[in-house]
This record gives C-alpha cells, sequence and structure tokens, in this order.
C-alpha cells in the first residue's frame, strides 16, 4: 500500500485463480491451458476448433482446384503435380510455420486478431510513439474491415459450392440450388445465439467424418496414380511457376483459396487457445486437405475431361449422394468459423474505442472468449443473402473472394512485425527474417487484385464502408478526449478533498476496512482493457478552469421536520463554502449523490460540470465505476472495492463495482 496526502491507495495484484481461464502465455500469472491440468476441457477445444475455425480451410478442396484451371480445361500431368505442389507448399509454409508458429504467439489477453496486435502496439508496454500508435489503430480498423468483408463473403461461397453438387447428379435439380442455399444460410446466422462452445461440439462430429472422408478419397485417388506424390517436392512447384509465367502468376490467385479462413483462424484464439488450434491443425486438418487435393491431381492425370468438378468426380459414384449431403453440412461449418471471428474482432473493437458499444453476450462460463454479437450477426446475414442473390454462382463468388482476406494478411504480417521489434524488443535480424513471408502476402495480393473488376470490388466496398464507421467513432472519441483534456478539469480524489477546502482526514477503522477489501481482491483477476477511457493521464491535470460566479443568494428550503437522510447536519456551519484560489463557489446541498465515471483516480467529467453549472455539492458524493473481471461471476464478498478520501462530516466515496462478464442483468440494489 501507498501512503498518499492522507489516504492509503490500494494496489491489486493479479494472482491465479481456480474459476478463471486464460487462452494467453503473455499475461502474467493468469492460468494456461495444457493437458496437464485440464486434460478434459484441452480435449474439448481441440475437437470444438474442428468445428469452428478450420471448416474454411477443410472445405476448400470443394472449389480449389476446379479455379486454379477455370481457364485450362485440359491439364497436362505436369500441370497437374505443379497446381497441386503449390498448394500443399502453401499450407506447409502460411498456416502451419507462419501462422501456426508466429502469428499465433501474438496474442493480447488470450484474444487474437488484428486489434489484438494493436492492443499490443497502442498499450503501455509498446514503444512507438504517439503518432504512429494513431496509424496503428487506423490501420488496424481498416484491417478488421477487410474481415468483415471476407465474413460476408465466405458463407456465400462456401454453401454455394455445395449445393452445386447437385448439377452433379441431375440437372434438373440446378433451379433449387439458389432457394436451398438461401434457407441454410438463415439457419446458419440463427444458430448462432446458441454460442460457439455448443455448436462448435455439435459440428465437431460431423467435421471428424469430413476429414476422414477426405483423407480417404485422398488414398484411394492417390493408388490410381502414385505420381502424383512428386508434388511433395518444391521444385515442382516453382517451375511450374517459370513453366506458366503470365498464366501461373494469375493461377495463384486461384492456389491462395485454399488457405482461406486463417485470419479467422488468429481472430478466434480467444475461443480456443493457440495449443488446441496447433493440435487440430497438425492432427486431423492438415494431412486430410493435403492428401484429398493430391488426390484430385491423381484423378485430373488420369481424367482431365472431369476438371469441372474434381472433388464430387473423385469419390466413388456412389457414394456421391453422401458426399453432397456431408459437403453441404461441412460448409455450413465453414461458414462459423469466419462469423465468430468476427464477433471476437468486434468486441476487442468496442472495448478498445474503435467501434460503437455493442452488446456482446458471453456464451460460455469457461472460456472468455466465446462470445456473440446479436447486431453484427443480423447486419452480416442481410449482407450475404445480398451478395448471394447478386452472383448466383460459386464460380462467379470465387472473382471476388480471396482479396480482402489477402489484404488483411499482409496488414497482419506488417503489425506483427511490429510487435516483434517495438513490444518484444526483438533483434532487427529476426524481424528482417520474419518479412520473408511478406514476398508471399505481396505475390499473393497481386495475382488476386487482378480480379478486381470481376467481382472483389464487392467485398472491398463492403469493407470500406465498415471501416468508415468504425474510422468515424474512432476520430470522433479521439476529438472529444481532445476537447476534454483542454477544456475540462479533472483532480485527483485525494487532492478532492483540500481542493473544495474540506479537513482531509483519514478514519482508522476505514483504513482497516480497505486492507481486508484489499487482501481479498487479490484474488480477482480485472480486465483493465475495458478501462481505456479512463482519465489518468497526467496531462490532465495541466487544464484548470475558474469556474466564476456573480452575487449567488443561497436559501436553504429543506422542511426542519423532517430529515429524509439523518446522517445529514443540516446546521452544518460549513454549508456554505467559498475557495477563493479558484473562484469557486457552492452550495453543499442535503442527500446522496452518484456520479458515474471510469477513472480510478480521478473525478469524472460530469461532477465538474455540475459544481460549474450548478454552483452545488451533494454532502455525500459516491464515484461508481463498473467494472468487469475476467470470470464468469464474481462473488459477493468480491462485488465492491471502496475507498474513502475527506473526513467523516465530508466525504467521498469511489466505489468500483466487479461483475463477471456472465452477468448480463446488473441490479444496482445489489451493490
Amino acid at each position: 500500500m501507498v501512503q498518499s496526502n492522507g489516504h492509503t491507495t490500494n494496489i491489486i495484484t493479479h494472482e491465479k485463480i481456480k474459476n478463471s481461464l486464460s487462452l494467453s502465455n503473455n499475461v502474467e500469472n493468469t492460468v494456461k491451458i495444457s493437458s496437464y491440468n485440464n486434460i478434459r476441457l484441452y480435449l474439448s477445444l481441440t475437437i470444438s476448433s474442428l468445428g469452428i475455425i478450420f471448416g474454411d480451410i477443410g472445405t476448400s478442396p470443394l472449389y480449389v482446384i476446379r479455379t486454379i484451371f477455370a481457364e485450362n480445361l485440359h491439364p497436362t500431368r505436369e500441370q497437374c503435380i505443379g497446381a497441386v505442389s503449390l498448394i500443399i507448399w502453401n499450407l506447409i509454409i502460411i498456416v502451419t510455420i507462419k501462422y501456426g508458429i508466429f502469428i499465433l504467439m501474438a496474442d493480447n489477453r488470450g484474444e487474437g486478431g488484428t486489434f489484438a496486435l494493436c492492443g499490443l502496439l497502442t498499450g503501455e508496454h509498446s514503444h512507438l510513439r504517439t503518432r504512429a500508435k494513431h496509424i496503428i489503430s487506423i490501420v488496424s480498423i481498416f484491417a478488421a474491415s477487410l474481415l468483415i468483408g471476407d465474413g460476408a463473403l465466405t458463407p456465400a461461397i462456401s454453401v454455394l459450392s455445395a449445393i452445386e453438387g447437385l448439377a452433379t447428379t441431375s440437372e434438373s435439380l440446378t433451379k433449387w440450388i439458389l432457394p436451398v442455399t438461401i434457407l441454410i444460410i438463415i439457419i446458419l446466422f440463427f444458430v448462432q445465439m446458441f454460442g460457439s462452445s455448443k455448436i462448435g461440439l455439435t459440428f465437431a462430429p460431423i467435421m471428424i467424418i469430413w476429414f476422414i472422408v477426405l483423407f480417404s478419397i485422398g488414398i484411394w485417388r492417390i493408388t490410381f496414380d502414385p505420381a502424383i506424390l512428386r508434388a511433395f517436392n518444391p521444385w515442382e512447384a516453382i517451375s511450374y511457376l517459370i513453366r506458366e509465367k503470365q498464366k501461373g502468376f494469375i493461377q495463384i490467385g486461384g492456389v491462395f483459396l485454399s488457405v482461406t479462413g486463417l485470419e479467422a483462424l488468429y481472430a478466434d484464439l480467444g475461443h480456443f487457445g493457440r495449443w488446441p488450434i496447433r493440435t487440430s491443425w497438425l492432427c486431423i486438418v492438415l494431412p486430410s486437405v493435403m492428401f484429398n487435393y493430391l488426390g484430385q491431381g491423381a484423378l485430373i492425370m488420369q481424367h482431365p475431361e472431369l476438371i469441372k468438378n474434381p472433388f464430387y468426380n473423385a469419390g466413388p459414384s456412389w457414394f456421391r449422394w453422401p458426399l453432397i449431403i456431408l459437403a453441404t453440412m461441412a460448409t455450413i461449418i465453414a461458414s462459423q468459423a469466419i462469423i465468430t471471428g468476427v464477433f471476437s474482432l468486434i468486441s476487442q473493437a468496442a472495448s478498445l474505442g474503435y467501434s460503437p458499444p455493442l452488446r456482446v453476450i458471453h456464451t460460455s462460463k469457461k472460456v472468455i472468449g466465446q462470445i456473440y454479437v446479436p447486431a453484427i450477426n443480423w447486419i452480416i446475414m442481410l449482407i450475404t443473402l445480398t451478395i448471394t442473390l447478386y452472383f448466383r454462382s460459386s464460380d462467379h463468388l470465387a472473382h471476388a473472394y480471396g482479396v480482402t482476406v489477402c489484404s488483411d494478411m499482409l496488414i497482419t504480417s506488417i503489425l506483427y512485425m511490429f510487435v516483434m521489434r517495438y513490444v518484444w524488443n526483438n533483434h532487427w535480424i529476426r524481424v528482417i527474417l520474419f518479412g520473408i513471408f511478406l514476398i508471399f502476402d505481396i505475390t499473393f495480393l497481386s495475382a488476386n487484385i487482378i480480379k478486381f473488376f470481376e467481382g472483389a470490388w464487392v467485398a472491398l466496398l463492403i469493407a470500406i464502408i465498415f471501416f468508415l464507421i468504425g474510422f468515424s467513432w474512432y476520430y470522433g472519441q479521439t476529438l472529444l478526449r481532445q476537447y476534454l483534456n483542454c477544456y475540462a478539469r479533472t483532480t485527483t480524489l485525494p487532492d478532492l478533498p483540500i481542493r473544495l477546502g474540506f479537513i482531509n482526514e483519514t478514519n482508522q477503522l476505514s483504513e482497516i476496512n480497505k486492507h481486508e477489501e484489499f487482501k481479498r481482491s487479490r484474488s480477482l483477476l480485472i480486465d483493465y482493457q475495458t478501462a481505456s477511457s479512463d482519465e489518468d493521464d497526467d496531462i490532465k491535470n495541466k487544464s484548470i478552469i475558474n469556474i466564476h460566479s456573480s452575487s449567488l443568494s443561497i436559501n436553504n428550503n429543506h422542511n426542519d421536520d423532517e430529515n429524509p437522510l439523518p446522517f445529514i447536519d443540516e446546521t452544518d456551519e460549513n454549508m456554505f463554502l467559498k475557495r477563493p484560489m479558484d473562484n469557486l463557489v457552492f452550495t453543499v446541498t442535503p442527500g446522496l449523490g452518484i456520479f458515474l465515471t471510469t477513472s480510478t483516480r480521478h473525478t469524472p467529467h460530469v461532477f465538474e460540470r455540475v459544481l460549474e453549472r450548478i454552483h452545488a455539492l451533494p454532502q455525500v458524493a459516491i464515484f461508481l465505476k463498473l467494472e468487469y473481471a475476467r470470470i464468469p461471476i464474481v462473488d459477493i464478498s468480491h462485488r465492491l472495492k471502496i475507498d474513502k478520501y475527506g473526513s467523516d462530516e465530508r466525504p467521498f466515496y469511489h466505489i468500483m463495482a466487479r461483475y463477471g462478464y456472465s452477468e448480463h442483468k446488473i441490479n444496482l440494489f445489489d451493490m
């Protein structure tokens, strides 16, 4: 405890608590998920991640090979091997190495995504200047907007590509493709309210079957032409690009579709944690999709005429209908990855001040990152339905798909390099070595930007709209803070009684009570991320407004026979006070005043405005701050933290009311 101006300030430290769960290795003294402390939860998160995160990458075999050879209906054997080699090494380099090893290491209190990087770069441990932090914030808003644009496209192209399998069985079913797709998309967004944990556990068995089928079909097809295994040689990919020249460069845009969903993977880090994600990727997802691409390549090497739909043609003919049904369910699940990623980003945006406040519902009492944002859910649904009706086929949607993800990946790589240098203090050599991944990002973006006028403009338009909303809010909040810094006064709470001319005493019993509360509060992990608007900067103490008052008549009109607040002394000789230093004249009125605040050390602006405009001060003033802990429910013994300032006759209280993230309804009478 620190003694200051007769007031004892309690410093809360973070310790491990049993009923909290953090998925971050960067947050000091928090519980980490591992097979040693909670094997059941670890396995549950690993399995659930199959149904949430990897649906997008897992369903890419439906359309990637077809998209690559969209303008080459009779590919040669060497072209098949080269294209599949590009896909395999894309999965290894980008997903396994870049994201699996490096990007997932950058989390902010367990959360991932662009705003997690932004939070690290603009936080207290960052060595960037203020101007650079503002630029980082704006870039992060744009990157998140790109992911939202991708989130509107993913359900459309995923579901359409699966339902289009109906056309391979009968031409008469073609007319039902669009209506069925619309119905499935509506159902998909409707079930989001039940939470990603319930959805993940429901979808996970389906995705396990899906990945087993992908792996089995791939192995079966490889046996017909094992020469496709040459694709594991990276030189096959390089020589393919050299031979094909411009055509090969354009086809890189199709190759990139094999890793779509990566940004959602990173954004969903808070839902599952890095090790469950890595485990499910390396043990299940990567082998399944890799061998399925090899199987499709082996099929095209033998039957080039089947290039129009190699995925369905790769399986046995008797398995066609079960495969269509399974693919439809898998693509529904694929859309889940990007939707939950968007929820995470929007929640982080609101907490960082980059988005208007939105209602966020926590759907799990075990993992803080599992959330549902109703407003965004319905907005994305309407955009997705509009896009589906506009493009009407996955072939047309493929042109619009990928540009936003490429741009987002490039921004993520750049921000990660800044984190390495300015937050983790890594040497420039390490930063430059990671910069090698920028070559891949720029290449993918260049290949996809060619499709701008063929449909990519739609995704960018959606991203720009969301960016303008986020930027307008961020810019407006910045101007508001600057205005308050210049033209509004705040006072440190220990100095408030002295400024108002009261005696600043500390009751010994109060000190004992606060010490007991301090010891209890040490077991509570508080999410200070929500206090981003805290007016605790020292610069704000430099701006002072003198409150001038003309001749003011003050009357005491209360009834002498009635005292609604028995602790008020109506005959107090200090009822009328004047502070010559500030030319401040005010009335101390009987009663209790509660002022909401976001600060733990300063008076709120509304309190200062009451003194300035009304020239009145309640005899008992309470500054109330609501704060959410990173645990589901806060015990009643830890609910309140009370600090007292001033004397017993003229007390000021700062009360911090704590609630868990699953406590949606706050009853003020419970405090």
